[in-house]
Parts: C-alpha cells; structure tokens; sequence
C-alpha cells in the first residue's frame, strides 16, 4: 500500500491484558451511536486501521470507498468490515452517519480472516443493534465479562458470515450486474479478481463462482475477451493506430496489447486489420 495514498492512520491502542491474549481475541475500542457527518468521498483522505473494526449504519445514509476508488452507497442496516491495513474511507451521504462500531484485533480474528468469515466490504446486519449487547460485556473489566464479550463477538461474526452467504445466494445477480455494467462503461480500466469481487462485495472463491456461472467465462477472459472485441471495433477506423486502441483500453504498453489481442483473436493487430477489416 503506498504510504502516500493514506493521510490517516488510526494505531491500535495499548492496554491489551492477559485475558486477551490468552483467548486470542481484543476488543480495544468501541462506540455507541457514534456519528459521521456528511462529507463528499473526494473531500477525504483514505485511512487504514491496525485492526479489525466493524460498523453498523443504524439509521442514517452513508458511501465507502475501498482502495480501488469505486464508492458504494451504504444503507441502513448495512455493516462494514475492515481488515488491519486495508486502505479504504467512509462517510455519511447527504444525511449523517450514525452507526455502533467495535475495533478487535488477536490471532483468533486473524484465523477468522484467513478462513473466509472476515472479508472487508459491505454486509447486511439489520435494523437491530446486533453490537450493543457485546459493547455492555466489554465494559465490565472483569476477566468474565471479558471473556464473553470475546465470545458473543466470535459468534456474532459467524452469525454475519452465514446470514450473508445466504443473501448472496439468493439475491447473487444484483452487484454482478452492476460491476458488468462498470467494465462496459470504463474499457480504460484495468481490473484484477481481487478489485472485482470487492465491488461484489464477495470473497474471491463466491466471486469466481458466481462470475462463471453468470458468464460462462472466468472473470480475467471476460475481461480480455471484452476489450479485444472493442479493439477488432475500433481496429475499422483506420485514424486509430494500435497505440492509440491499447490506450484507449488501458494498456499502457503496446506490445502486451498486441500480444494478448493475438492470443485471443489469432492475429496481431495489425495483421487482422488488413485481412479481415475492409
């Protein structure tokens, strides 16, 4: 992550305690009915966490942005997750932001992460404030209600795991179609898996498998296959040179262009011009 894109870095605090690390799981800041104030996402800086943090849009209407620039409205009831490092902004959208918000770090929310459960991007949560009961836990400092607050946290994460997978299955089409409807409308960019299901707001194995059963097509050869299509396009209009037509479709470099137009069409470019365009 390039330190020059992130003007804010918000540290994990100190005052972790034995009971945390023995259980693996801190929660080391929290809020109730904390509240963002409408700002335009051009107007703020990106940020990243030392930590995992979670927040839930209660009432009120807001945006997020994560590190590919693509902003996403975000509406009540709606929860955003991030991973520590992840470079990302949010905000309210023309109304406040007002949400409850519990920031955790440990190995064991590490291993919730590697396994899938913790993926960062918009998830559904619902009208009820699902965070408070674990926020009352945490602050009594004995090592009981510590521990429970760690365990109510653990299983609330799962419970969002589960309930969001099955959104997903039922209501999969919606966010794909719209990142298709994206590619077409910016052929200039250059996408990579990882961009494509955050726009889904999908893990990288959902993603893959909702992309090809939707396409037929993995999502790096749709992608390819889409701009040489517009490439044998834009290839009848004889003002255009090759360099002109990788620019256009966001290749920076000429001859990866024209390497991967012949793996997909046959023909470098130049050649298919003068045999098949008249």
């Amino acid at each position: 992550m390039p330190v020059s894109d992130v003007r804010t870095v918000h540290v994990l605090p100190k005052g972790i305690r034995s009971v945390h690390k023995k259980y693996g799981l801190w929660i080391c800041k929290f809020s109730r009915k904390g509240i963002g104030e409408p700002v335009r996402p051009e107007e703020l800086p990106f940020r990243y966490f030392e930590f995992y943090d979670l927040s839930h849009l209660f009432d009120g209407k807001g945006w997020y942005c994560p590190s590919n620039g693509i902003i996403r409205k975000v509406e009540k009831g709606d929860g955003i997750l991030i991973t520590p490092g992840t470079k990302h902004k949010y905000a309210g959208n023309k109304e406040p932001f007002i949400e409850d918000s519990i920031s955790f770090c440990g190995s064991l929310a590490d291993h919730l992460y590697n396994a899938g459960i913790i993926r960062n991007g918009i998830i559904k949560i619902g009208s009820v404030r699902r965070l408070l009961p674990i926020i009352d836990l945490v602050q009594d400092n004995s090592d009981i209600s510590q521990i429970k607050a760690n365990l109510a946290l653990q299983n609330l994460l799962v419970e969002l795991f589960l309930e969001n997978k099955k959104f997903i299955t039922v209501s999969e089409g919606s966010p794909l179609e719209d990142l298709l409807g994206e590619i077409k409308k910016r052929p200039d960019k250059i996408w990579d898996i990882e961009m494509m299901a955050d726009f889904c707001n999908l893990s990288i194995s959902q993603f893959k498998r909702v992309f090809i059963k939707r396409t037929g097509l993995t999502p790096k050869s749709y992608v390819d296959n889409f701009k040489m299509q517009l490439a044998v396009e834009m290839l009848t209009d004889n003002s255009k040179t090759v360099v002109n037509i990788a620019s256009e479709l966001g290749y920076s470099d000429q001859y990866h262009f024209s390497r991967r137009f012949k793996q997909i069409k046959g023909y470098s470019p130049q050649i298919y011009r003068k045999l098949f365009i008249r």
